[in-house]
Protein backbone atom coordinates (compact mmCIF):
# COMPACT_ATOMS: atom_id res chain seq x y z
CA UNK A 1 0.00 0.00 0.00
CA UNK A 2 2.70 2.57 1.10
CA UNK A 3 4.61 1.78 -2.00
CA UNK A 4 1.48 2.03 -4.74
CA UNK A 5 0.99 5.45 -2.74
CA UNK A 6 4.82 6.23 -2.96
CA UNK A 7 4.20 6.05 -7.03
CA UNK A 8 1.55 7.78 -6.87
CA UNK A 9 3.29 10.38 -5.47
CA UNK A 10 6.39 10.30 -7.13
CA UNK A 11 4.10 10.26 -10.69
CA UNK A 12 2.20 12.91 -9.72
CA UNK A 13 5.29 15.04 -9.20
CA UNK A 14 7.34 13.90 -12.11
CA UNK A 15 3.86 14.68 -14.44
CA UNK A 16 3.62 18.50 -12.99
CA UNK A 17 7.45 18.65 -13.62
CA UNK A 18 7.33 17.54 -17.20
CA UNK A 19 4.94 20.63 -18.54
CA UNK A 20 5.69 23.34 -20.03
CA UNK A 21 6.06 26.48 -18.31
CA UNK A 22 4.11 29.74 -19.10
CA UNK A 23 4.65 33.65 -17.88
CA UNK A 24 2.68 36.43 -19.63
CA UNK A 25 1.24 34.23 -22.03
CA UNK A 26 3.95 33.37 -23.16
CA UNK A 27 4.86 29.01 -23.68
CA UNK A 28 8.55 28.27 -23.19
CA UNK A 29 8.93 24.46 -23.58
CA UNK A 30 10.43 22.36 -20.67
CA UNK A 31 13.20 20.64 -22.67
CA UNK A 32 15.58 22.24 -25.30
CA UNK A 33 17.96 20.35 -27.33
CA UNK A 34 21.08 21.77 -28.18
CA UNK A 35 24.06 19.86 -30.20
CA UNK A 36 22.19 16.65 -29.48
CA UNK A 37 22.09 17.58 -25.79
CA UNK A 38 18.63 18.22 -23.91
CA UNK A 39 18.46 20.69 -21.16
CA UNK A 40 16.15 21.10 -18.86
CA UNK A 41 13.78 24.63 -17.78
CA UNK A 42 15.66 25.71 -14.91
CA UNK A 43 13.70 29.30 -14.48
CA UNK A 44 11.53 31.61 -16.29
CA UNK A 45 11.11 35.19 -15.41
CA UNK A 46 10.16 38.41 -16.49
CA UNK A 47 11.99 41.43 -17.66
CA UNK A 48 10.41 44.71 -16.59
CA UNK A 49 11.89 48.18 -17.14
CA UNK A 50 11.42 51.21 -14.91
CA UNK A 51 9.56 51.98 -12.55
CA UNK A 52 6.36 51.56 -14.42
CA UNK A 53 7.20 48.12 -14.87
CA UNK A 54 6.84 47.74 -18.42
CA UNK A 55 6.86 44.27 -19.47
CA UNK A 56 10.14 43.93 -21.91
CA UNK A 57 10.52 39.78 -22.39
CA UNK A 58 10.06 36.56 -20.93
CA UNK A 59 13.25 34.73 -20.58
CA UNK A 60 13.99 31.36 -19.93
CA UNK A 61 17.33 29.29 -18.63
CA UNK A 62 18.18 25.94 -19.56
CA UNK A 63 20.56 23.51 -18.29
CA UNK A 64 21.69 19.68 -18.27
CA UNK A 65 20.92 19.51 -14.76
CA UNK A 66 18.97 22.30 -12.61
CA UNK A 67 20.73 24.08 -10.22
CA UNK A 68 19.71 27.52 -7.93
CA UNK A 69 23.70 28.40 -7.81
CA UNK A 70 24.91 31.54 -10.10
CA UNK A 71 28.32 30.63 -9.82
CA UNK A 72 27.89 26.76 -10.47
CA UNK A 73 26.18 27.44 -13.18
CA UNK A 74 28.18 29.86 -14.56
CA UNK A 75 31.65 27.79 -13.85
CA UNK A 76 30.34 24.80 -15.49
CA UNK A 77 31.94 23.95 -18.89
CA UNK A 78 28.39 22.18 -20.31
CA UNK A 79 25.69 23.79 -22.93
CA UNK A 80 23.38 26.24 -21.23
CA UNK A 81 20.60 28.43 -23.24
CA UNK A 82 18.83 31.33 -22.69
CA UNK A 83 15.65 31.98 -24.69
CA UNK A 84 14.18 35.76 -24.79
CA UNK A 85 10.58 36.30 -25.92
CA UNK A 86 9.95 40.17 -26.35
CA UNK A 87 6.59 41.70 -25.05
CA UNK A 88 7.46 44.84 -26.11
CA UNK A 89 8.86 46.30 -29.63
CA UNK A 90 12.58 47.81 -29.71
CA UNK A 91 14.49 49.64 -31.91
CA UNK A 92 17.68 48.51 -33.31
CA UNK A 93 19.08 52.04 -31.50
CA UNK A 94 17.12 50.78 -27.74
CA UNK A 95 18.33 47.03 -28.48
CA UNK A 96 22.07 48.35 -28.78
CA UNK A 97 21.48 50.49 -25.79
CA UNK A 98 20.45 47.58 -23.85
CA UNK A 99 23.49 45.70 -24.98
CA UNK A 100 25.60 48.87 -23.78
CA UNK A 101 24.34 49.38 -20.64
CA UNK A 102 24.70 45.65 -19.38
CA UNK A 103 28.16 45.76 -20.84
CA UNK A 104 28.88 49.10 -18.53
CA UNK A 105 27.39 47.18 -15.40
CA UNK A 106 29.14 43.91 -15.79
CA UNK A 107 32.30 45.80 -16.79
CA UNK A 108 32.32 48.93 -15.54
CA UNK A 109 35.48 50.98 -16.22
CA UNK A 110 38.00 48.20 -18.04
CA UNK A 111 36.12 45.25 -15.92
CA UNK A 112 36.11 42.98 -18.89
CA UNK A 113 39.03 41.11 -21.34
CA UNK A 114 39.95 43.96 -23.40
CA UNK A 115 40.05 40.65 -26.07
CA UNK A 116 36.37 40.67 -25.95
CA UNK A 117 35.92 44.36 -27.11
CA UNK A 118 35.54 43.06 -30.81
CA UNK A 119 33.23 40.27 -30.42
CA UNK A 120 31.25 42.14 -28.26
CA UNK A 121 30.68 45.53 -30.94
CA UNK A 122 30.38 42.90 -33.74
CA UNK A 123 27.11 41.20 -31.67
CA UNK A 124 25.96 44.91 -30.83
CA UNK A 125 26.35 45.60 -35.05
CA UNK A 126 24.28 42.26 -35.95
CA UNK A 127 21.87 42.70 -33.20
CA UNK A 128 18.37 43.58 -35.20
CA UNK A 129 15.73 45.62 -34.17
CA UNK A 130 12.44 43.34 -31.66
CA UNK A 131 8.82 43.15 -32.56
CA UNK A 132 6.38 41.95 -30.43
CA UNK A 133 7.08 37.64 -30.35
CA UNK A 134 10.31 37.88 -31.72
CA UNK A 135 12.73 35.59 -30.03
CA UNK A 136 16.32 36.08 -29.10
CA UNK A 137 18.67 32.82 -28.25
CA UNK A 138 21.52 32.53 -26.48
CA UNK A 139 23.65 28.78 -26.64
CA UNK A 140 26.51 28.95 -24.44
CA UNK A 141 28.86 25.93 -25.28
CA UNK A 142 32.31 24.58 -23.86
CA UNK A 143 33.90 27.53 -26.95
CA UNK A 144 32.00 30.04 -26.69
CA UNK A 145 28.18 31.23 -27.57
CA UNK A 146 25.80 31.60 -30.16
CA UNK A 147 23.25 33.86 -30.57
CA UNK A 148 20.46 33.80 -32.56
CA UNK A 149 17.60 36.16 -33.79
CA UNK A 150 14.59 34.50 -34.38
CA UNK A 151 16.17 31.32 -35.21
CA UNK A 152 18.67 32.83 -37.30
CA UNK A 153 22.03 32.98 -36.58
CA UNK A 154 23.65 36.46 -35.98
CA UNK A 155 26.86 35.33 -34.61
CA UNK A 156 29.13 32.63 -33.76
CA UNK A 157 31.81 33.31 -31.28
CA UNK A 158 34.11 31.39 -30.43
CA UNK A 159 35.20 33.25 -27.54
CA UNK A 160 34.75 31.69 -24.01
CA UNK A 161 35.10 34.57 -21.44
CA UNK A 162 32.13 37.04 -24.03
CA UNK A 163 29.57 33.71 -23.40
CA UNK A 164 30.73 34.10 -19.92
CA UNK A 165 29.53 37.61 -19.80
CA UNK A 166 27.02 37.71 -21.53
CA UNK A 167 25.37 34.57 -19.32
CA UNK A 168 26.36 36.41 -16.01
CA UNK A 169 24.59 39.41 -17.27
CA UNK A 170 21.22 37.41 -16.56
CA UNK A 171 22.45 35.58 -13.83
CA UNK A 172 25.94 37.02 -12.00
CA UNK A 173 26.19 39.70 -9.95
CA UNK A 174 24.41 42.25 -12.12
CA UNK A 175 21.52 41.39 -13.44
CA UNK A 176 19.65 43.43 -15.55
CA UNK A 177 16.85 42.96 -12.05
CA UNK A 178 17.31 40.71 -9.31
CA UNK A 179 14.00 39.78 -9.58
CA UNK A 180 15.00 37.97 -13.29
CA UNK A 181 17.98 36.30 -11.86
CA UNK A 182 15.85 34.68 -8.88
CA UNK A 183 13.31 33.56 -11.11
CA UNK A 184 16.22 31.91 -13.93
CA UNK A 185 17.86 30.48 -10.44
CA UNK A 186 14.37 28.75 -10.04
CA UNK A 187 14.46 30.20 -6.63
CA UNK A 188 11.51 31.06 -4.28
CA UNK A 189 10.23 34.94 -3.92
CA UNK A 190 11.85 36.56 -1.10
Amino acid sequence: MIRKLVQALLWCWLASNASAATLEGVTLPDTYTVDGQSLVLNGIGLRTLTIFNIKAYVAGLYLAQPSHDAQQILASPGHKVIVLQFLRAGSKERVERQYRAGEMVNCGEGGCDPSDEGDFERLVAAAPAVNVGDRSTYIFTPKGVRVYANDKLIGDFANRDLAYRLLAGFIGNHPPSQELRRQLLGLPAD
